[in-house]
């Protein structure tokens, strides 16, 4: 009786979590924890409680509870990612490779290993793991996170061949936003204006998109169309400090120092540390004194 109490304070628990409210979920799983703390969804649900919480310590300990009762992949994958979460990378590692080794079928331990292996920069150690998972399961996601280890290692042309592999079939704005990005990284821009104009159609309020479609217009040298888009992105987002400083660095290749001064001392305004606005309007006020 008493633990079939505990098990609804856990469902109790992990339906206040879901609906983010966390107070209310802490005290369910506290309370189910008194009464029965061999509970093994109970303590991973715990620990994936404290994990969203930042309390990495206490998810470690809840998840290592779980484990000494038993053994599941989850269990160890979610152990591997607050591991992760505290910078303890390579017992991350031994836990993730645990659970691919003893659970082969458990395909998310080895993409687990992959993402760490990209966050840590052993991107041919990536590689071989997407495309070990991919042997087994073609999906497009993942085919996606390994263009993007490609795109790290400025593979660009393998990064390519493997987007031409997949479905746009719309609603790919992202898809297209990662072939503009390596068509200008080679400098093939016309490509990268078509594939950039594509992502917008799908998402024209991704700013990020539209920055990039600003830069390719730049880097052709066509600098009205450049600053167009950088001012539309300054619509969308008037108080974005990176989207003020392009503008004004924009106005100061043209010469028009005063308008770029407004621009960076605007972008200074919202974020007085961010460090590209500090560094170009150091150069205006160095050329000023040079100057006088």
């Amino acid at each position: 009786m008493e633990k079939e109490k505990a098990v609804a304070l856990n469902n109790e628990g992990a339906r206040h979590f879901f609906n983010q409210s966390f107070v209310k979920a802490e005290e369910c799983y506290l309370k189910a924890y008194a009464i029965d703390p061999d509970n093994i969804s109970l303590l991973n649900n715990m620990g994936l409680f404290y994990q969203q919480q930042k309390s990495i310590s206490k998810a470690i300990n809840y998840f290592e509870k779980a484990i000494a009762i038993t053994v599941k992949p989850h269990f160890l994958v979610n152990l591997g990612n607050a591991l992760s979460m505290d910078g303890n990378y390579e017992l991350a590692w031994k836990k993730y490779l645990e659970a691919s080794e003893r659970f082969p079928e458990h395909e998310n331990a080895k993409v687990s290993m992959a993402k760490l292996a990209t966050h840590i920069g052993k991107l041919d150690q990536a590689v071989h793991l997407y495309q070990s998972i991919l042997e087994s399961n073609p999906s497009e996601k993942h085919k996606v996170q390994l263009v993007k280890v490609y795109m790290k290692m400025k593979a660009w042309e393998k990064a390519i061949q493997l987007l031409n592999t997949l479905d746009f079939d719309g609603g790919e704005g992202e898809l297209w936003f990662l072939v503009g990005q390596c068509e200008l990284q080679l400098k093939n821009f016309g490509l990268a204006l078509k594939y950039f104009k594509s992502a917008l159609a799908e998402e024209p309020d991704n700013t990020s998109f539209r920055h990039y479609l600003a830069i390719t217009y730049l880097g052709m040298g066509n600098v009205e169309d450049g600053l167009d888009q950088l001012k539309k992105n300054e619509r969308l987002a008037p108080e974005n400090p990176a989207i003020l400083t392009d503008i004004g660095i924009v106005y100061l290749s043209k010469g028009d120092v005063e308008t770029a001064s407004n621009y960076l001392k605007k972008a200074l305004n919202i974020a007085p540390d961010f460090k590209k606005a500090l560094y170009y309007k150091s150069q205006i006020n160095s050329a000023q004194q040079k100057q006088n």
